[in-house]
């Protein structure tokens, strides 16, 4: 969990807000986008692209790579 703290700091502060509304607050997309006053498609979007960022992240980071778990 702490590599998922640090990849939300190397987020930009919108992108780390985003996914912590909608994951860790469980608010809509239709809430999110309210609250930072974008449309609902830029913020599904947003949300998207945070996600691919925060999991590049994890992986480039991580000490266990892929293929190593049995």
């Amino acid at each position: 969990m702490e590599i998922v703290r640090t990849g939300l700091n190397f987020l930009s502060f919108v992108e780390s807000q985003v996914l912590i509304y909608r994951f860790w607050e469980n608010q809509t997309i239709e809430e999110i986008s309210d609250q930072i006053e974008m449309t609902w498609d830029e913020t599904d979007y947003l949300i998207t692209e945070a996600l691919e960022k925060l999991r590049a992240y994890c992986l480039a980071h991580s000490e266990l790579k892929i293929g190593t778990i049995m």
